[in-house]
Protein backbone atom coordinates (compact mmCIF):
# COMPACT_ATOMS: atom_id res chain seq x y z
CA UNK A 1 0.00 0.00 0.00
CA UNK A 2 2.68 2.51 1.04
CA UNK A 3 4.78 1.46 -1.92
CA UNK A 4 1.94 2.42 -4.30
CA UNK A 5 1.52 5.80 -2.62
CA UNK A 6 5.24 6.50 -2.90
CA UNK A 7 5.19 5.45 -6.55
CA UNK A 8 2.25 7.77 -7.32
CA UNK A 9 3.95 10.67 -5.52
CA UNK A 10 7.19 10.05 -7.41
CA UNK A 11 5.33 10.11 -10.74
CA UNK A 12 3.58 13.35 -9.77
CA UNK A 13 6.87 14.98 -8.78
CA UNK A 14 8.42 14.06 -12.12
CA UNK A 15 5.52 14.97 -14.44
CA UNK A 16 3.74 17.84 -12.66
CA UNK A 17 6.31 20.55 -13.54
CA UNK A 18 6.13 19.54 -17.20
CA UNK A 19 2.36 20.00 -17.18
CA UNK A 20 2.73 23.58 -15.92
CA UNK A 21 5.15 24.50 -18.69
CA UNK A 22 2.83 23.52 -21.55
CA UNK A 23 1.08 25.87 -23.91
CA UNK A 24 -2.48 25.76 -25.12
CA UNK A 25 -3.64 26.94 -28.53
CA UNK A 26 -7.06 28.46 -29.19
CA UNK A 27 -8.23 27.79 -32.76
CA UNK A 28 -11.06 29.87 -34.22
CA UNK A 29 -12.37 28.85 -37.66
CA UNK A 30 -14.10 31.02 -40.29
CA UNK A 31 -17.53 30.28 -38.73
CA UNK A 32 -16.39 31.42 -35.28
CA UNK A 33 -16.18 27.91 -33.81
CA UNK A 34 -13.60 27.78 -31.03
CA UNK A 35 -11.53 24.76 -30.03
CA UNK A 36 -8.49 24.30 -27.81
CA UNK A 37 -5.50 22.10 -28.66
CA UNK A 38 -2.00 21.41 -27.37
CA UNK A 39 -0.46 22.20 -30.76
CA UNK A 40 -0.80 24.66 -33.62
CA UNK A 41 -2.90 23.61 -36.64
CA UNK A 42 -1.11 22.18 -39.68
CA UNK A 43 -2.98 24.58 -41.98
CA UNK A 44 -2.97 27.85 -40.04
CA UNK A 45 -4.65 29.70 -42.92
CA UNK A 46 -8.00 28.09 -41.99
CA UNK A 47 -7.88 29.30 -38.37
CA UNK A 48 -7.11 32.32 -36.24
CA UNK A 49 -4.73 30.91 -33.65
CA UNK A 50 -3.99 32.36 -30.22
CA UNK A 51 -1.30 30.92 -27.99
CA UNK A 52 -2.32 30.61 -24.35
CA UNK A 53 -0.23 29.81 -21.33
CA UNK A 54 -1.67 27.29 -18.94
CA UNK A 55 -2.28 28.87 -15.54
CA UNK A 56 0.61 28.28 -13.19
CA UNK A 57 3.33 28.46 -15.83
CA UNK A 58 6.14 30.93 -15.13
CA UNK A 59 8.47 32.94 -17.27
CA UNK A 60 11.84 31.29 -16.92
CA UNK A 61 14.20 33.84 -18.44
CA UNK A 62 14.64 37.26 -19.94
CA UNK A 63 15.03 35.50 -23.30
CA UNK A 64 11.45 34.27 -22.98
CA UNK A 65 10.28 37.81 -22.12
CA UNK A 66 12.12 39.13 -25.18
CA UNK A 67 10.41 36.50 -27.35
CA UNK A 68 7.00 37.55 -26.00
CA UNK A 69 7.82 41.22 -26.57
CA UNK A 70 8.86 40.45 -30.13
CA UNK A 71 5.68 38.48 -30.85
CA UNK A 72 3.35 40.87 -28.96
CA UNK A 73 5.01 44.31 -28.91
CA UNK A 74 3.36 46.90 -26.65
CA UNK A 75 2.89 50.46 -27.89
CA UNK A 76 1.44 53.30 -25.83
CA UNK A 77 0.12 56.40 -27.61
CA UNK A 78 0.03 59.19 -25.01
CA UNK A 79 -0.25 62.94 -24.58
CA UNK A 80 1.15 65.42 -22.04
CA UNK A 81 -0.93 66.09 -18.93
CA UNK A 82 -2.92 62.87 -19.41
CA UNK A 83 -3.48 61.14 -16.07
CA UNK A 84 -4.82 57.96 -17.72
CA UNK A 85 -1.64 57.84 -19.84
CA UNK A 86 0.42 58.17 -16.66
CA UNK A 87 -1.52 55.33 -15.01
CA UNK A 88 -1.02 53.08 -18.04
CA UNK A 89 2.71 53.85 -18.12
CA UNK A 90 3.09 53.12 -14.39
CA UNK A 91 1.17 49.84 -14.75
CA UNK A 92 3.37 48.69 -17.67
CA UNK A 93 6.51 49.59 -15.72
CA UNK A 94 5.22 47.82 -12.60
CA UNK A 95 4.70 44.65 -14.67
CA UNK A 96 8.16 45.15 -16.21
CA UNK A 97 6.64 45.03 -19.70
CA UNK A 98 8.94 46.43 -22.38
CA UNK A 99 6.97 49.03 -24.36
CA UNK A 100 7.36 51.89 -26.80
CA UNK A 101 5.66 55.20 -26.25
CA UNK A 102 4.62 57.78 -28.81
CA UNK A 103 3.56 61.22 -27.60
CA UNK A 104 0.92 62.53 -30.00
CA UNK A 105 0.51 65.86 -28.15
CA UNK A 106 1.86 68.34 -30.72
CA UNK A 107 2.93 65.93 -33.46
CA UNK A 108 0.48 66.01 -36.39
CA UNK A 109 2.20 63.07 -38.11
CA UNK A 110 1.80 60.86 -35.04
CA UNK A 111 -1.81 61.99 -34.67
CA UNK A 112 -2.49 60.96 -38.26
CA UNK A 113 -0.66 57.66 -37.68
CA UNK A 114 -2.87 56.96 -34.65
CA UNK A 115 -6.07 57.81 -36.56
CA UNK A 116 -4.99 55.67 -39.51
CA UNK A 117 -4.08 52.75 -37.25
CA UNK A 118 -7.11 52.82 -34.92
CA UNK A 119 -9.68 55.07 -36.54
CA UNK A 120 -9.66 57.44 -33.55
CA UNK A 121 -7.57 60.12 -31.93
CA UNK A 122 -7.87 58.87 -28.35
CA UNK A 123 -5.23 58.74 -25.63
CA UNK A 124 -4.15 56.61 -24.10
CA UNK A 125 -4.32 54.05 -26.86
CA UNK A 126 -2.47 50.87 -26.01
CA UNK A 127 -1.65 48.24 -28.61
CA UNK A 128 -0.59 44.74 -27.49
CA UNK A 129 0.39 42.79 -30.59
CA UNK A 130 -2.59 43.47 -32.86
CA UNK A 131 -5.08 44.18 -30.05
CA UNK A 132 -6.07 47.86 -29.68
CA UNK A 133 -7.39 49.38 -26.44
CA UNK A 134 -8.70 52.94 -26.44
CA UNK A 135 -8.45 54.38 -22.94
CA UNK A 136 -6.95 52.78 -19.87
CA UNK A 137 -8.60 50.16 -17.73
CA UNK A 138 -6.21 48.15 -15.58
CA UNK A 139 -8.19 44.91 -15.70
CA UNK A 140 -8.52 45.05 -19.49
CA UNK A 141 -4.85 45.83 -20.03
CA UNK A 142 -3.87 43.19 -17.49
CA UNK A 143 -5.97 40.59 -19.31
CA UNK A 144 -4.42 41.43 -22.65
CA UNK A 145 -0.91 41.21 -21.20
CA UNK A 146 -1.79 37.89 -19.53
CA UNK A 147 -3.11 36.54 -22.86
CA UNK A 148 0.13 37.56 -24.55
CA UNK A 149 2.13 35.74 -21.86
CA UNK A 150 3.75 38.66 -20.05
CA UNK A 151 4.65 38.03 -16.37
CA UNK A 152 1.96 38.97 -13.89
CA UNK A 153 2.32 41.90 -11.49
CA UNK A 154 4.67 41.11 -8.63
CA UNK A 155 5.92 37.76 -10.00
CA UNK A 156 9.53 38.91 -10.04
CA UNK A 157 9.10 40.89 -6.81
CA UNK A 158 7.70 37.88 -4.93
CA UNK A 159 10.53 35.60 -6.03
CA UNK A 160 13.02 38.31 -4.97
CA UNK A 161 11.32 38.60 -1.57
CA UNK A 162 11.47 34.83 -1.14
CA UNK A 163 15.19 34.85 -1.98
CA UNK A 164 15.75 37.63 0.62
CA UNK A 165 13.79 35.71 3.25
CA UNK A 166 15.92 32.60 2.63
CA UNK A 167 19.16 34.55 3.13
CA UNK A 168 18.06 36.10 6.45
Amino acid sequence: MYRNIILVLAVLVVYLPAAHAQKLYKWVDQDGNVSYHDREPRDASKYRVEEKRIRGSRQESNGELEAIAKKFPVLLYSAPRCSACDLARVYLEKRKVPFSEKNVGDDRDLQQELIKRTGQLTVPTIIVGERVMNGYMETLLGGELDQAGYPKVGTAEKSGEQDEAKTQ
